[in-house]
C-alpha cells in the first residue's frame, strides 16, 4: 500500500518537482498551489503526510499546519521555506512538524517523508486510519 502526500506549494516549478520525486518513491501523491486548496483537498480524502511550502498566498503553511492539526492532530507535516534557517524553522515549529529549508538535497526530502509516513502507515495497516484518528483526539 502506497503512503498518499498532499504537496502543497504555490511556485509550480517546486512543486512539480516535489511531485515527481515523491511519485517516483512509488507514493500516491496530490497537488495544491496554496493552503486553501489544500484544506479543501483534505476534507475530501484521507493523507498520510502533508508536504508545505511555509510562504504562500491565501493560507500561509503556518495556518494550514493549525488548522490541519485542529482536525488531524497526529498527521505528519512538512514545512519548506527559503526564508529561514533549518535551526530557526524547527525551533518554531517544536515538535509540530519537521521543517526543510530550501534550496534542499532531494535525498533530505526522500528520507524525511520516509521516516514520517513509515510509522502512518503501520498503525493504518495495525489499526485502520479511522480508528487511529479516533483515538489521536
Amino acid at each position: 500500500m502506497a503512503a498518499n502526500i498532499l504537496v502543497v506549494e504555490d511556485e509550480p516549478l517546486g512543486r512539480n518537482l516535489i511531485c515527481e520525486v515523491l511519485r517516483n518513491e512509488g507514493y500516491q501523491v496530490s497537488e495544491a498551489a496554496d493552503g486553501a486548496e489544500a484544506l479543501g483537498l483534505a476534507q475530501a480524502q484521507r493523507f498520510d503526510l502533508v508536504v508545505s511550502d511555509f510562504v504562500m498566498p491565501k493560507l500561509d503553511g503556518f495556518k494550514l499546519l493549525a488548522q490541519l492539526h485542529s482536525r488531524y492532530p497526529r498527521m505528519p507535516v512538512i514545512l519548506i521555506s527559503a526564508y529561514m534557517a533549518a535551526d530557526s524553522g524547527q525551533a518554531i515549529l517544536q515538535e509540530t512538524a519537521k521543517f526543510i529549508p530550501k534550496p534542499f538535497e532531494l535525498e533530505t526530502l526522500r528520507s524525511t517523508v520516509q521516516r514520517l509516513v513509515l510509522p502512518v502507515l503501520s498503525v493504518w495497516l495495525n489499526y485502520g486510519w479511522f480508528s487511529f484518528l479516533a483515538c489521536s483526539s
